[in-house]
């Protein structure tokens, strides 16, 4: 039997992952990456991840990121920057290509990247673009049902183990803030009122899945009570007309001023979550970088599993509150509730449960 992957690459090769779609997953890959790098810093690591998302990347001394561009417009656009991307790839010679994504894009990506090593998980469609498959967790660990009691940042770790990787467990995930962005997000903090050397909270409560979204009452609510304490109350999203709406829903609630930031970079978002002194807000990839960031956090969950999605935390190195209630319906697809004529797990969650681990984190 020949050596696992990454035991056997060339010093010095060239390895690309691709991640495409999602902000907390782009977060949660640092874990695994770090490892791969802390083992093997002679490998150059490259992730594909989404244009909007390579800002996560800026001040990584170990991990380059390769930014995906969707482009708008007609069919002939598109096409365009679908074979711009793949002359990238291609022209980047990379020693291996591992799929983390497992969709139809991805897939064409790692086919087409000429590797000598295309890897994707075995249930990944379709077949034919990989010459090396990832068997099923359950099977790597010798444990029949582990994967449904894993994290995704352990369910990853444990390919990672097949392919090579020699440590015991996953690290914690870390993003880095680059001096630029932490300046430029300095300047967008002080232009919307927020008075330097202010204490802030980072109050997150949008969410592209109406089913994710606590109510923003209750989101004022808690914006009333930070405020009540001495903190600076900063609300975040996406430049979006529905995240801004979700926004403008909280604020038209609370008695207390919020400055509200909706037109943020993404590494402008991670310089001001790593200055804050919390963080809370809906489940969600800025609660993943909160949590990169070592920021004390407090995260609502409604539908989606908090065994596999819960930010990463192993080693608890910071204050950390999940607020949840339990529903044998849950988890489930997020689309829509299928259950209640309205989510009931998330609106279940009260002002005061999240208000009592304010304070434990806070404490």
């Amino acid at each position: 039997m020949p050596p696992p992957l990454f035991q056997q690459l060339p010093k010095g090769s060239r390895v690309l992952f691709i991640r495409l779609r999602n902000l907390g997953e782009a977060v949660l890959d640092t874990a695994n990456l770090r490892a791969l790098k802390e083992w093997r810093p002679d490998l150059q690591l490259t992730t594909l991840v989404e244009a909007i998302y390579t800002d996560l990347y800026a001040a990584d001394p170990g991990i380059e990121a390769m930014p995906l561009e969707r482009a708008g417009g007609d069919q002939r656009s598109r096409l365009i920057a679908r074979l711009a991307i793949l002359r990238d790839v291609r022209r980047r010679r990379f020693a291996a290509v591992i799929n983390l994504h497992g969709g139809p894009t991805s897939a064409q990506l790692t086919l087409a990247s000429g590797a000598p090593y295309r890897v994707g998980a075995a249930h990944f469609r379709p077949s034919f673009a990989y010459n090396l498959t990832i068997p099923p967790v359950d099977e790597i660990l010798g444990e029949t049902g582990i994967s449904t009691r894993l994290h995704t940042v352990e369910t990853q770790h444990a390919w990672f183990r097949w392919l090579g990787l020699p440590t015991a467990a996953p690290l914690p995930t870390r993003l880095h803030v680059s001096p630029d962005f932490r300046e430029s997000a300095h300047a967008k903090l002080s232009a919307a009122g927020l008075a330097d050397g202010s204490p802030y909270a980072v109050l997150a409560p949008t969410n592209e899945f109406h089913t994710k979204r606590w109510m923003p009452e209750r989101f004022a609510a808690i914006a009333d009570n930070l405020a009540a304490r001495g903190f600076s109350v900063v609300l975040t999203g996406a430049p979006t007309a529905e995240q801004r709406a979700q926004m403008a829903a909280v604020t038209d609630r609370a008695g207390s001023n919020i400055v509200t930031l909706d037109n943020l970079r993404i590494g402008e978002l991670v310089a001001v979550i790593a200055g804050a002194r919390l963080f809370a807000g809906n489940d969600s990839g800025p609660a993943h970088i909160a949590a990169a960031l070592g920021t004390p956090l407090v995260v609502l969950f409604g539908p989606a599993s908090t065994v596999r999605w819960r930010p990463w935390n192993p080693d608890a190195s910071f204050p950390s509150e999940l607020v949840w209630n339990y529903f044998p319906c849950n988890p489930c697809s997020m689309f829509r509730c299928e259950v209640f004529p309205e989510p009931e797990c998330i609106r279940s969650v009260t002002v005061e449960q999240v208000g009592q681990a304010i304070d434990r984190v806070l404490a």
